[in-house]
């Protein structure tokens, strides 16, 4: 296989892992029930809209969730595949080739969606309730980031960009 062939299998591969690194199943994961009560309550006061449209943005979040998942766990079927792949003697070039084009083009629709997500929440929201929505949410992903290291037993920062985290009385 060429260098720039692996080169760009590795930059792939670092691309997936770390989507599904921070993506999971449906919200039965508490980090997930934990960032959508987070969006409920929080909001409505940061974004200055009704519940309505903090239903609204839910929803549309619930309903790509659901597509972008399925796009990963696909992509992660293929991964395994292309690692059984590559980890026999003499890999098949045209089989690698195949599954790396099918690989690209998964991350691409999963790309697409997340862009159709966001024009569909961009689309009930002023100019500036946007920009709070986007700060709001780069916010959160950094506190769930965070969150999950924690977890995990990694460095943990609480109260992340301003969203204070309420620590239990002892």
């Amino acid at each position: 296989m060429s260098n720039l062939a692996l080169m760009a299998c590795a930059a792939f591969l670092l691309m997936v892992t770390g989507s599904l690194a921070q993506t999971s199943g449906p919200v039965v994961n508490p980090l997930e029930r934990y960032q959508e009560s987070l969006k409920q309550s929080q909001l409505a006061p940061v974004l200055g809209v009704d519940q309505a449209t903090v239903h609204r943005l839910l929803d549309i979040d619930r309903r790509y969730k659901a597509q972008k998942m399925q796009m990963l766990r696909e992509m992660k079927d293929d991964l395994q595949r292309l690692r059984q792949l590559l980890n026999q003697p003499s890999p098949p070039e045209e089989e690698v080739r195949q599954l790396l084009n099918l690989m690209f083009q998964k991350r691409q629709n999963t790309l697409n969606l997340q862009q159709q997500q966001l024009q569909e929440e961009m689309a009930i929201l002023t100019p500036v309730q946007q920009g709070r929505y986007l700060l709001f949410l780069i916010s959160l992903r950094h506190q769930m980031a965070n969150e999950a290291r924690g977890l995990r037993g990694g460095p943990h920062a609480p109260g992340v960009r301003g969203i204070p985290v309420v620590q239990p009385s002892r």
